[in-house]
C-alpha cells in the first residue's frame, strides 16, 4: 500500500474539522419565545431550547450564528474563554512540558468561529467587549505553546518507543495523524521484512533430504534391557 495515500485516507482537511466544530454547543440569550408546548426546536441531532426571552439556552454553533445575525440572540463567551482562565492555561501549559492543560475537544475551531464570524458586524467585539484583543493573544499563545509541546514530544520518538500526548484537541491530533500513521505504516513494513529474513533464514539451515540409499537402509534395532533378579 502507498503510505502516503493511506496517511491521506486518514488525515480531515482543516475546512472538515470545523465542519464537525460547528456542533459544539455555545450559550445564548434569545429575545423571542416560540409557540410550542416545550419552546424548544427539534432537530436532527436533538432537540434545543426552551427558547424564552432573557433566558439562557445551550444551541450549537451554527444555529447561534444564525440566530444572531438575525437578531434573535446574544451569544455569550464560553467559561473556558475567560482571559483570567486562558492565562491560568497558558502558564500551565509553560511550566508542564510534558502534560497538556484540558480544554474542549473542538477549542482551536471554537475560538477561530467567535473572532471570525460575522466580524463585519462585530460579533467578536460584542462577545468579548474590552477583552477582545487580550483573549485573542492568549489563545494564539496557548496554541503555539502546545504545537511546540506536540513537535517536542514527536522528537522523542527517536528515542523511545512511546510518547504520551494526552488531552490533544481535534485540530491538533488531524496534524499529528499523519505522521503516526506513517509511522505505524513503516514499523509494519519492518516487522513484515524481517520476520520474512527470519524464515528464509531457518529454511536454509534444515537438514538435506534423504539419499535413496540412505532411505532403503533399514531401521536399527534398539535392544531393550532387563532387569536381572
Amino acid at each position: 500500500m502507498n503510505t502516503l495515500s493511506g496517511q491521506n485516507n486518514l488525515v480531515f482537511t482543516p475546512r472538515e474539522v470545523d465542519f464537525f466544530a460547528q456542533d459544539e454547543l455555545i450559550t445564548i440569550v434569545p429575545n423571542f419565545s416560540i409557540l410550542t408546548p416545550r419552546r424548544t426546536f427539534e432537530c436532527i441531532m436533538g432537540e434545543f431550547g426552551p427558547f424564552q426571552p432573557n433566558r439562557e439556552c445551550q444551541v450549537p454553533l451554527w444555529m447561534a450564528l444564525a440566530l444572531w445575525k438575525r437578531k434573535k440572540c446574544t451569544i455569550k463567551a464560553p467559561e473556558w474563554m475567560r482571559p483570567d482562565f486562558l492565562q491560568t492555561v497558558l502558564e500551565l501549559e509553560r511550566s508542564e512540558p510534558g502534560n497538556f492543560q484540558p480544554l474542549p475537544f473542538h477549542y482551536q475551531e471554537i475560538a477561530q468561529f467567535l473572532f471570525t464570524a460575522g466580524t463585519q458586524e462585530s460579533l467578536p467585539k460584542e462577545v468579548f467587549g474590552d477583552e477582545e484583543a487580550r483573549v485573542r493573544d492568549l489563545v494564539n499563545l496557548i496554541q503555539k505553546t502546545r504545537q511546540t509541546k506536540i513537535l517536542q514530544g514527536l522528537s522523542l520518538l527517536q528515542e523511545a518507543a512511546a510518547v504520551k500526548l494526552n488531552n490533544l484537541s481535534a485540530m491538533e491530533l488531524n496534524n499529528v495523524r499523519a505522521f503516526f500513521t506513517g509511522a505505524l505504516d513503516e514499523f509494519t513494513r519492518h516487522a513484515t521484512m524481517k520476520d520474512q529474513a527470519i524464515v528464509q533464514a531457518v529454511g536454509t539451515t534444515q537438514e538435506p533430504p534423504l539419499t535413496p540409499q540412505e532411505e532403503a537402509r533399514p531401521a536399527r534395532q534398539l535392544r531393550r534391557r532387563t532387569n536381572n533378579n
